[in-house]
């Protein structure tokens, strides 16, 4: 298995291909065939849907059509025509279906209206099938090479690559699925397809039509929901491109448009922005003080240490060891403990300057706030678990924390526990989506945002309506050794749908005194990934512990992160590996960019790859695009950087070579040509020195720019001249 992170500088994505995706559409008979670039890419099957206890298709007469009309439409993705068809059973349900093929864009829309609703739905309270199916689609070679790529179980980190083939299982049901991806093996050619709503109560699951020989793939609402009102839509999306992230892309911006989700809240979470300090599980005062008496003499040695290092950490994170706990270890109340906090949580905050990133988990059946415990809000209890179902709830819990902690950011852990074991979130159709709609509109009216950890997909497809939600953990818990820095194929969904992926927190040196966990033999590594990521940045030492050079590597001198534009992805390549067994690199291949200017290259224009060591020093150049070779290795990675050559300049612009993003959008705001010259624009805290490296390709020599950062906190690079000023 290989390493390699690419770090591309001031590039940005290729364009996709426009794509064939297209339909067409029997009207006899409701059924269709979806077609990209001309070919037939798959064949319907069967239409169903489940009501008191039976199960209607229209394979076996069951659900009979009746009728057929076709109307144009439009919405937020633009002009579509749309081809209905009403389905009747044979005691008189009425189930219409639609297609709308959009006129400008490569969509597909897929719609179910449960016209007269259903009731007794539930598959025997199964959570692997669907309670109706459409669309559906028969599994078949059809002659094509295709892959499949599909999200499962928690963080959505476990990504299954495939052969798309009859004889391959496909994941679905409860812990994932979707989105499904299918790719071919040429990578021109992509389609993703996922729920458009219904987020929390959508499914797809694989079954065996009795009219094909082979099996089909159905979307639809999971099938532990029972009851659907009367004229519900439930919507799936397919959408076509060329490659993998891309197609991922196009998918992602099309559902935060749907929901006029844009970035503003990511972009203005100050946790996503600065340093900080963690202490969750793999931390080393996670449920653990070394040698102090409470977690407040902890915290304050641990700012006090980082003062005398020189250390920016400009929030900290509180885990789960310092509220009340009830029943089966769940939330009984939100409230710190004085074994943990002997002053409160606000005197740590008041004396570190610290706004606080909480942690909470899932409510105990015995929690403080229910009524049926003698609270004043409305919960549903089931078991050992509860959960919330009352919005003045929210606004009470997150502003009383935000008035009296200095509450920041709210991080909603333990949420496919919650989903799994508390049954009526499998039955209700719109608990799930209540849920988290109550908790993010609390924290958008009070300026809180959102991290979601734990999540299963279908966590994080429900956050395109959540402008709150600005953070989703992408990984395992951190152990010193462990593989949870795997996280470039769940980076392409947390950025698709506009979330900053957090790879959780990490050591920066191996042995520390008083840890109770083991020795981090890859800490570089762990940092690299952490930066690469786009997402919070979290060292978890304790006291004296840090590496202060490799934690400096990621953020400027005032703490705020040093971040690429795209986070690190897998490259699309590897997927065809993966699938097919040839067509790419066998191991984890990443690749990030940084835009910094307003002009998008559609190809790579002349550039060189370099690789460098953190000191400013320059391992090697070469011309790109050529060959990079990967040598085989483990843990021990490799990270190239690739830089354009600006213009007639023959100059590259390096950038900061004692960085990991040698050149971030965050420290290079804009890039401006002036005939054969060139200006950098750049920020950075007063009085910080930033060494800038350009290359010149002319004398394949490097060269050194000082740049003292003014009061202002702005100043200019000037190239060729190779000059620093404010500006």
């Amino acid at each position: 298995m290989a390493l390699w992170v690419a770090a591309l500088l001031l590039l940005a994505a290729s364009a996709d291909a426009k794509s064939g995706l297209d339909v067409s559409i029997d009207e006899g008979d409701g059924s269709y065939e979806i077609l990209m670039s001309g070919t037939v890419w798959f064949n319907s099957g069967p239409v169903m849907v489940r009501n008191a206890g039976k199960r209607y298709s229209s394979e076996d007469g069951s659900l009979l059509l009746k009728s057929h009309m076709e109307i144009p439409g439009e919405d937020a993705w633009g002009q579509f025509n749309s081809t209905s068809f009403e389905w009747q059973t044979y005691d008189g349900l009425n189930f219409v279906t639609y297609i709308n093929r959009y006129v400008n864009a490569p969509i597909l829309v897929f719609a179910q209206e449960f016209t007269d609703g259903v009731r007794g739905a539930s598959a025997n309270n199964l959570t692997n099938e669907t309670i109706s199916s459409f669309p559906t689609l028969l599994i078949e070679e059809l002659g094509l090479n295709r892959g499949s790529l599909t999200y499962n179980s928690a963080f959505a980190q476990y990504v299954s690559v495939d052969e798309w083939s009859p004889s391959v299982p496909l994941n679905g049901g409860i812990d994932g699925g979707t989105p499904l991806v299918i790719f071919d093996s040429a990578m021109q050619n992509t389609v993703v397809i996922s729920p458009a709503n219904t987020f929390m109560a959508a499914s797809q699951s694989t079954w065996q039509p009795k009219t094909s020989s082979s099996p089909a793939v159905g979307f639809g609402i999971i099938s532990s929901v029972d009851t659907v009102p009367p004229e519900y839509y439930f919507k799936t999306v397919m959408v076509g491109g060329q490659n993998v992230t891309g197609t991922m892309e196009t998918w992602g911006e099309l559902l935060r448009a749907l929901y006029k989700k844009d970035d503003t809240a990511r972009r203005n979470d100050f946790t996503n922005n600065y340093l900080g300090y963690w202490t969750d599980n793999g931390a080393c005062y996670y449920y653990n003080t070394g040698t102090y008496p409470n977690y407040e003499e902890v915290l304050l040695a641990v700012k006090s240490n980082a003062d005398q290092q020189g250390i920016p950490f400009r929030y900290l994170q509180i885990d789960s060891w310092w509220y009340y706990k009830g029943v089966a270890n769940g939330v009984k109340n939100w409230t710190a403990m004085p074994s943990i906090f002997p002053n409160g949580i606000d005197n740590v905050v008041q004396k570190t300057g610290w706004p606080i990133l909480a942690h909470n988990r899932y409510w105990s059946a015995d929690t403080d706030y229910a009524k049926q415990n003698g609270g004043q809000y409305d919960f549903v209890i089931e078991g050992d678990y509860a959960l919330p179902n009352d919005s003045s709830f929210w606004q009470f819990l997150l502003s009383s924390s935000q008035r009296d902690w200095d509450l920041w950011v709210y991080e909603q852990d333990w949420l496919y526990t919650i989903y799994n074991d508390l049954p009526a979130l499998q039955r209700d159709l719109f608990l799930g989506r209540d849920w988290l709609l109550q908790m993010g509109k609390a924290a958008a009216e009070l300026g809180i945002t959102i991290q979601y950890c734990m999540p299963w997909t279908r966590h994080i497809l429900q956050s395109v309506e959540i402008p709150s939600v600005t953070q989703v953990r992408v990984s395992d818990d951190y152990q010193p050794g462990n593989y949870q820095w795997v996280i470039g194929d769940t980076t392409i969904l947390a950025h698709a749908v506009g979330l900053a992926a957090f790879k959780d927190d990490f050591h920066t040196t191996g042995v520390q005194s008083h840890c109770q966990f083991g020795t981090e033999q890859y800490p570089a590594l762990e940092a690299y990934v952490a930066a690469l990521s786009g997402g919070p940045v979290g060292p978890s030492d304790t006291v004296g512990g840090a590496n202060k050079t490799l934690i400096m590597a990621t953020c400027m001198s005032d703490g705020r992160l040093l971040k690429p534009t795209r986070p690190a992805m897998s490259l699309d390549s590897t997927f065809l590996y993966r699938a097919f067994g040839s067509g790419g690199p066998n191991g984890l291949v990443y690749a990030a960019f940084t835009e910094v200017t307003w002009w998008t290259c559609h190809i790579f224009p002349p550039s060189v790859a370099f690789t460098y060591d953190l000191t400013g020093k320059v391992l090697a150049v070469q011309d790109f695009p050529s060959t990079i070779t990967i040598a085989p290795c483990t843990r021990n990675f490799q990270y190239y950087a690739i830089a354009p050559l600006l213009g007639s300049s023959g100059m590259a612009l390096l950038g900061e070579l004692n960085k990991m993003i040698p050149v971030s959008e965050t420290r290079f705001v804009q890039v401006e040509q002036f005939g054969p010259a060139f200006a950098a624009y750049l920020v950075g805290a007063p009085g910080e020195v930033v060494v800038i490296t350009v290359y010149v390709h002319s004398s394949r020599t490097t060269q050194t720019v000082t740049c003292n950062m003014p009061s202002s906190g702005t100043a200019v690079l000037n190239l060729p001249e190779l000059t620093c000023s404010s500006y």
